[in-house]
C-alpha cells in the first residue's frame, strides 16, 4: 500500500511539474535585431520589448531612424506583435508571429498588401 501511495505521489508531482514548465512563459523583455525580406530588399529593425506578464509594450526603429511602436502577446514560447509603418504606399501594419528559442526567435511577419516573410531575430541586450 506504501509502495502504490508513494508511485501515485511521484506520479502526480511529475504530471504537475510537466504542466508548469508548459504554461511558463518566455521572457523576450529587452533590444532584438529582427531581419526579415521585404519587397525593397532585406530590411532589419532594433527592436524593443517591455514585457508584462503575457503581455508586450514593442518599439522598432529602422536603420533610417524610422521609429514605430506597438503591442503584443506572449503565449508560452510563442510571441506576436503588430507595428504600423508609414511607407511610399501609406500606412501598413507589420503583424510577427514567432517561436521564440532562448536568445533567438523566428517566425512570419505579415506585410500589408505586401504578403507574408519569413523573419529572424536575435537578442542583444536584456
Amino acid at each position: 500500500m506504501r509502495k502504490t501511495t508513494f508511485g501515485l505521489l511521484v506520479m502526480f508531482a511529475a504530471a504537475a511539474a510537466a504542466g508548469l514548465a508548459q504554461d511558463a512563459k518566455s521572457d523576450i523583455g529587452g533590444i532584438w535585431e529582427v531581419t526579415f525580406e521585404t519587397p525593397m530588399g532585406a530590411r532589419t529593425y532594433i527592436a524593443g520589448f517591455v514585457q508584462d506578464k503575457d503581455l508586450l509594450k514593442v518599439t522598432m526603429k529602422s536603420s533610417q531612424g524610422t521609429e514605430m511602436k506597438g503591442e503584443g502577446r506572449i503565449k508560452g514560447t510563442e510571441a506576436s506583435w503588430s507595428v504600423v509603418v508609414n511607407g511610399p504606399m501609406g500606412e501598413i501594419v507589420l503583424a510577427f508571429k514567432g517561436k521564440i528559442d532562448g536568445e533567438t526567435m523566428a517566425g512570419t511577419v505579415t506585410m500589408g498588401d505586401a504578403g507574408e516573410t519569413d523573419f529572424k531575430a536575435k537578442r542583444t541586450s536584456k
